[in-house]
């Protein structure tokens, strides 16, 4: 959600508010010099919900604090102006940093941080070069983002004529800013171009139907035979603790434990590298492998793409569940919807599903509204 702007003055730097999910506003500068606006973020300042004094005095202070960082920010850049272009290291002599060159570059960045899901970079790097030739970072401005937007909305076409889905869109996107931003950070820009698209020219993923099995068809998926033993443990494993099919493969013995008689896994979460710690009830453990469990070996070793892709589905329609399009990520929206429907907080399931936000928890809400919804409607079947 976007803050509102005011018109601008002779003074290049203006405050801006931009209000949170949760109700606070964060803090940025907006910088127009030369032509060219710019954002700086001011990470470690926000302005509360003003509840009681308390918070009133915190914002005033807090206010006071940013009013003082702006006039010193605005002396700094009549000192040293910045350079009406994106890029900073033509002005230290340095030769040109290519597109190319730069996303391999935080591809090794990425890695020596711990971040193991790669894969989406070097797709993003491979959809840049097909959408253009490979350019100077200095040339990556407002324009070509907004036309790489458009190219991957529309123009790009897979082989079966189809385009990319908003999501994959989004994603790749999403890659391309982080990776601006971060030649920000490392000082190779000045300045992120894509900060100044506005929503209508990003990509917004369109929000899907969750597929999710209710108890008793996770009950018919117990019951039924799995060409893989592997593929029904680890699915119903899923199922019992909401882990991502990424984790679960990731997962290793060592990770699994127990905390005064509570078993627990910990792991760090691939999609947002964040630390979890999950209760595990008896039904997840029922369906860890039966195999000697070395410290640093895999709890799934045998859980592969050829696998899931052979076992999975088949193993589904032999539960007699047809009409679903069941994916391994299913176990995890029904491990949600399940805590959910008995009655377990959103802020608790939240947190049990390691999401940064709980407005990605919400999205299951919806499903058991909807549930309610067709509760209801059965009196009025029955009266």
């Amino acid at each position: 959600m976007e803050g509102d702007r005011g018109k601008y003055t002779k003074d290049p730097v203006k405050v801006r508010f931009t209000t949170k999910a949760d109700g606070r506003k964060s803090i940025s500068f907006e910088i127009y010099q030369n032509g060219k606006r710019t954002y700086e973020r001011l990470p470690n300042l926000f302005l509360l919900v003003e509840t009681d004094d308390n918070s009133i005095r915190k914002n005033r202070a807090t206010l006071n604090k940013v009013e003082k960082l702006r006039k010193q920010r605005t002396k700094e850049l009549q000192k040293n102006p910045v350079p009406d272009k994106y890029i900073s290291n033509k002005d230290t002599g340095q030769s040109p940093i290519m597109l190319s060159s730069w996303m391999n570059q935080y591809y090794t960045i990425q890695k020596d941080r711990g971040v193991r899901e790669l894969s989406n970079i070097t797709r993003t790097k491979k959809f840049l070069l097909t959408y253009s030739e490979d350019l100077e970072l200095c040339q990556i401005d407002k324009s070509f983002c907004i036309g790489f937007s458009n190219y991957l909305k529309t123009e790009y076409k897979m082989s079966d004529g189809r385009c990319l889905s908003p999501k994959s869109g989004f994603n790749i996107l999403c890659e391309l800013n982080t990776a601006l931003n971060t030649a920000v950070r490392e000082g190779i820009l000045v300045a992120n171009p894509f900060s100044l698209l506005s929503s209508s020219e990003k990509i917004q993923p369109v929000e899907v139907v969750r597929e999710y099995l209710t108890i008793d068809e996770v009950k018919q998926l117990i019951r039924a035979r799995c060409g893989n033993e592997t593929v029904k443990r680890a699915f119903l494993f899923s199922c019992n603790c909401g882990l991502r099919l990424s984790d679960v493969r990731a997962l290793k013995w060592k990770d699994i434990y127990s905390d005064n008689g509570t078993w627990k896994v910990a792991t760090r979460m691939k999609k947002t590298e964040n630390v979890v710690y999950i209760p595990l009830p008896g039904q997840a453990l029922k369906w860890l492998p039966d195999t000697e469990r070395n410290a640093d070996s895999n709890v799934f070793p045998d859980l592969t793409p050829y696998a899931l892709s052979k076992y999975l589905k088949p193993w589904v329609k032999e539960a007699g569940i047809m009409n679903k399009n069941v994916s391994y990520h299913t176990a995890r929206h029904t491990y949600a919807t399940m805590l959910l429907t008995l009655g377990v907080d959103l802020y608790t399931v939240s947190k049990l599903l390691g999401h940064t936000s709980i407005k990605h928890t919400q999205r299951y809400a919806k499903i058991i509204s909807q549930k309610k919804d067709d509760a209801v409607r059965l009196i009025d079947n029955k009266l």
